[in-house]
Order: structure tokens, then sequence, then C-alpha cells
């Protein structure tokens, strides 16, 4: 009798809010995946063009945008795979609206939780070639320039990383106010 009582305290939610915020996330995901998807596109594009630019005098610095603009193909693959919204069920009820939003919510979080273990090691070569381009490359060795790169590069994959983590937990905030509404 308990778990009548708790269906029927249970907050009343109307069927069109329940449909709306899926079709809030679906939006909100394939915003997001086009930007990812248009700055992979721009960041291809410059690395092809620093292939080409770089191919005669420094090949090795040749071969890492090459390897970065590789990555960016695979990057955008992977998070294609991992991070694109499904089709939400078409005459689904209150209750396989909030399973899909959930299922949804999980996949965009785990997505950028942790994913440094995917995109990390695929482009950790590229770095190795670049600074490896800086150092052999000329004569004399820009050391400065070399800690400015250095600096740069410790800085923007420690934001992407702090970045992508915090919006799997803001994710998961969401998970959880869609559990709370199970519970109650």
């Amino acid at each position: 009798q308990a778990s009548h009582s708790q269906a029927v305290d249970a907050p009343r939610i109307p069927l069109a809010y329940v449909r709306h915020r899926p079709s809030t996330l679906e939006r909100r995901t394939r915003w997001r995946n086009a930007l990812e998807y248009g700055t992979g596109m721009l960041a291809l594009g410059l690395f092809a063009f620093g292939v080409w630019q770089e191919l005669d005098t420094r090949p090795l610095m040749s071969a890492a945008m090459g390897w970065f603009a590789v990555w960016c193909l695979y990057y955008m693959f992977r998070w294609h795979r991992r991070a694109a919204v499904t089709a939400p069920p078409e005459d689904a009820g209150a209750l396989d609206s909030l399973r899909y939003q959930r299922r949804q919510l999980e996949r965009q979080r785990d997505v950028r939780l942790r994913s440094w273990r995917w995109w990390g090691p695929g482009v950790l070569p590229g770095f190795v070639l670049f600074f490896t381009s800086m150092i052999a490359e000329q004569d004399p060795v820009p050391w400065t320039e070399v800690a400015f790169a250095t600096a740069w590069t410790a800085i923007g994959v420690g934001f992407s990383i702090s970045f992508l983590e915090a919006e799997a937990r803001r994710i998961q905030r969401e998970i959880d106010a869609l559990d709370s509404l199970a519970s109650n």
C-alpha cells in the first residue's frame, strides 16, 4: 500500500511538458554537436593548410599538423558516435518520455566524463611532433616560443578537460533531478 500512496502523492506533470523537455534536450544537443563539428572542420582546414605551408621547410612540423588533422577527423567521428541524438519516441507516454530523456542525458554525460581518456592518447603524438619540430628544426632554438607553446598547450588541455568534466557534472544534476521525480 505504501507504493500506491507514493504514486498518488507524486507530483503531477503535464504530458506536454514531459514531451517538451526531450525536444529541448535534443535541440541543445544538436546545437552543441554542430558547434563541435564546425570547430573541428575549421581546425581541420587550418591543419591541412599548415601541412601544405610547412612541408618543404619543416617536415616534422608538417607531420605534426597532419597528425592533428587526422586526430580532428577521429575526434569528430568518435564524438558523433557517442553524442549524437537518437530520435525521441513519437507516441510515448510520460514515463517513456522521461526514460528517453534520462538515456539521452546519460549519453551526453558519459561522452564528456573522463573524455580525455579517449581523445588524449590520440592527440599526444601530434604534440610530441610539434615540440620536437620547434626544437630540432629551428636554429637557434626559440626557447621563449617553446615555453609559451608549452604553457598554452597545458592551459588549453587543462581547460578542455575541466570544461568537459563540469558539463558532465551539470548533466548529472539534470539526471538527479529526473530521478527525484521518480522517487517522489
